[in-house]
């Protein structure tokens, strides 16, 4: 018995071992971090005033002809502890030209992930990077540090599109020309 004990000790300490590598490989190599260098329709900023992470998300409407499901394309600046600047951009990394509901089950996803009432995540290995964000439950304090680039998303969509996944901006033309940009503020503070 003692050895089976010992053996899903083993496994954990691997496991956290392996969600931590996942969380410093997105940290110190972000995907998608960068400002965008054309206009993107919609600029979103988030900040966590409990540990100082801030981010900026740029999200460009991809596919927006007349009628059409919105495609999202996301960038994201900021600064802040290794798990938002890790969420980020697993974020961004997984909802490259999605569609607002595929975003949307994305995030519910991460929530679930990350607050630790996901009950599928794998103990064998890592079925996709968003599986790293399960071990922030362990830390409640870091839970909001996780939330924050996925909160700020979730304010986009909410925001910004119609319940048919649409992009609710006026359009000038089949080419979808940048609009005015929004800077709007989530703060996480509770």
């Amino acid at each position: 018995m003692q050895g089976l004990t010992d053996f899903g000790q083993n496994m954990a300490a691997n496991l956290q071992d392996l969600y931590q590598e996942v969380i410093v490989d997105h940290s110190k190599y972000p995907r998608f971090k960068s400002k965008p260098t054309d206009q993107c329709q919609i600029c979103q900023e988030g900040k966590n005033p409990l540990c100082g992470d801030e981010l900026t998300l740029f999200c460009k409407v991809l596919q927006c002809a007349q009628g059409s499901m919105a495609r999202l394309s996301l960038q994201f600046t900021g600064k802040g502890c290794a798990i938002s600047q890790a969420s980020a951009s697993m974020m961004c990394e997984l909802v490259q030209n999605k569609c607002v509901a595929e975003c949307k089950s994305l995030i519910k996803l991460a929530e679930a992930t990350y607050t630790g009432k996901r009950s599928n995540v794998s103990d064998e290995e890592l079925e996709s990077d968003l599986d790293a964000l399960a071990g922030v439950s362990q830390f409640p304090v870091r839970v909001k540090c996780a939330a924050l680039p996925w909160k700020t998303l979730e304010l986009i969509l909410d925001s910004e599109f119609n319940s048919q996944g649409l992009f609710c901006q006026k359009m000038a033309g089949p080419n979808c020309p940048p609009t005015v940009v929004n800077r709007l503020k989530v703060v996480l503070d509770d």
